[in-house]
């Protein structure tokens, strides 16, 4: 005897709908055959007999949920089953003929809704709620089906004007919050919003995504600061370059001096890189980038200059590609220029350390440093931070 059971047709599903039955008991069938038309509140779908033989038992009413895997069929597939099921069959029809000579047979009146094949429970559970005549929303909707959103869509249409259905989409709000006794127009849509201090939604934005996994990644370093302060004569005195132009060439100096700040920790192996490659912090009101100056250490004062103009029109137009951010070991953040005194900076998620850039003040400027205490103990940091000091007062570096 071959079984036919409730299919699963999603992952979610755990019980199923007998919309109809296709056969009937004594009725011969052959692999492919549609058996019955059941539904789960995503789908409806048509089950087929994958064997041949005569339709022994419908073991479930139409209309009857019931759980996934629940025999709802079975089928005769040798000639002694056959016999049997027909034998069967006949039996009944016979039984069944009797009691209607017996007895006049009450009319049984079949709802509407009831009668409809093609409506999901969660559409019918909806409908039922507000009062909706699936018949007639089928017809004006021209489908033969029907799901919980079709149905959603019609409340939006029904009970609020155009202006206040974009109000329910910018919000997120659900029909469900209101009643649903008349046209609601965006006015009181929004004295709603208002009156209940609904938050405007902003969805996130890939870029936003990215800047997150970033700064997850990065709150997991063991880290640790100094601060120090660097003098800022010759900066200011050379000032036809932006100080963060300069300050990029002479970090770059710095880190080829220093192994540590041009590494990478993979796994179980520390990789040290020949060239310094250093990301800035650069952003708009919305957006943070922290695109890569890549081999800073070959490059002259107007070719990293150059380089700085590239990022500003590219933050402009937000055309940074992510191989734009790619390659660094080190990072810098300068919010001086907006008269930040002083301030941490977190590590970009690939790099070593970063140093935060803050306002000059009587000739001097506040840095930090942040590094990564897994691959920068505290005696190669203060070393780093001496030579980076020394730097800014070397006449030599400021040379064209």
């Amino acid at each position: 005897m071959y079984e036919i059971v409730m299919p699963q047709l999603s992952d979610s599903m755990d019980e199923g709908k007998l919309i109809a039955w296709k056969v009937s008991v004594g009725q011969a069938v052959k692999s492919g055959d549609v058996i019955a038309e059941v539904e789960s509140d995503k789908a409806i779908m048509e089950v087929q007999s994958f064997q041949d033989g005569v339709v022994a038992e419908l073991l479930v009413k139409e209309d009857s949920e019931v759980p996934v895997g629940t025999v709802i069929a079975k089928i005769a597939t040798d000639q002694q089953e056959q016999k049997k099921s027909l034998h069967k069959e006949k039996k009944e029809i016979h039984q069944e003929k009797q009691k209607e000579t017996k007895q006049v047979q009450e009319p049984v009146v079949v709802s509407k809704i009831e009668s409809l094949h093609g409506i999901s429970p969660k559409a019918r559970a909806k409908a039922a709620q507000y009062g909706i005549e699936l018949q007639k929303l089928m017809h004006s909707m021209g489908k033969s089906q029907l799901h919980a959103a079709d149905i959603q869509e019609y409340i939006k249409e029904h009970y609020f004007t155009p202006k206040a259905q974009k109000l329910l989409q910018t919000y997120q709000l659900d029909t469900s919050l209101f009643t649903l006794d008349h046209k609601i127009d965006a006015v009181e849509l929004q004295a709603y919003i208002d009156r209940n201090e609904i938050p405007l939604p902003h969805a996130i934005s890939s870029m936003q995504k990215a800047i997150i996994n970033s700064v997850t990644i990065s709150a997991q370093k063991p880290v640790f600061h100094i601060y120090e302060y660097g003098d800022t004569t010759l900066l200011e005195q050379n000032s036809q370059y932006s100080m963060t132009a300069w300050f990029i060439k002479i970090f770059a100096a710095v880190m080829m001096q220093h192994d540590s700040f041009r590494s990478h920790l993979y796994d179980e192996t520390i990789a040290i890189y020949p060239n310094a490659s250093i990301s800035l912090a650069v952003a708009d009101k919305k957006e943070l980038y922290m695109p890569v100056i890549k081999d800073a250490n070959k490059l002259s004062i107007a070719e990293i200059d150059k380089v700085l103009k590239g990022f500003k029109l590219k933050l402009k137009n937000r055309t940074f590609s992510s191989q734009d951010m790619q390659g660094s070991t080190f990072g810098i953040s300068n919010l001086g220029m907006v008269g930040v005194e002083q301030f941490d900076a977190m590590i970009n998620k690939d790099d070593t350390a970063i140093a935060a850039i803050g306002a000059v003040k009587s000739s001097k400027i506040a840095i930090t440093l942040t590094v990564d205490h897994r691959l920068i103990n505290g005696y190669e940091a203060v070393l780093f931070m001496q030579d980076l000091k020394k730097e800014l007062q070397n006449p030599l570096n400021f040379k064209k």
